[in-house]
């Protein structure tokens, strides 16, 4: 028995009731896939953004109330500022606190200065932190300075 081109090859099935995707429709759904992973970058870079920013602002309050506490341990209130300006603080060590870190010793972001005030008898000291923050401005970023202010009144 002869066998003929036909014999040989599987017969031809219809693809009309076939199981699978098509090459379109894996297409589509990459691309689709794509578009939400970059959202989800981008979500995550302004969630690392506000992040960081939330705890340089709070390490910023907790070296400004430090410097409260201080004054506020003391016996007797400091004299009132005498150029009627700003004043940098000092630091434990009696050194300027620019460029401190959190802890108010190490290197870092923050700059402390003090204000402080005749108030009725008693003194006002207003303690002031500075800090650079990055601000994104369309496409480049840059720094913007970052104030806090803590204040409290010290009787004679």
């Amino acid at each position: 028995m002869r066998l003929t081109n036909d014999d040989r090859t599987p017969p031809r099935r219809s693809h009309a009731g076939a199981a699978g995707f098509t090459m379109v429709e894996l297409l589509v759904t990459m691309l689709l896939l794509c578009i939400v992973l970059v959202g989800l970058a981008a979500l995550q870079v302004h969630a690392i953004r506000n992040v960081t920013s939330s705890r340089r602002t709070n390490e910023a309050i907790r070296l400004g109330q430090s410097v409260i506490e201080r004054y506020r341990q003391m016996t007797t209130p400091p004299a009132a500022s005498g150029t009627g300006d700003w004043e940098p603080e000092r630091g434990r060590d009696g050194a300027t606190m620019v460029n401190v870190g959190a802890d108010g010793e190490s290197n870092g972001p923050y700059t402390v200065d003090t204000f402080i005030e005749d108030s009725g008898g008693s003194r006002l000291i207003t303690v002031r932190v500075k800090f650079m923050e990055l601000t994104p401005t369309g496409a480049a970023t840059t720094y913007k300075e970052q104030q806090i202010y803590i204040s409290t009144f010290k009787a004679p």
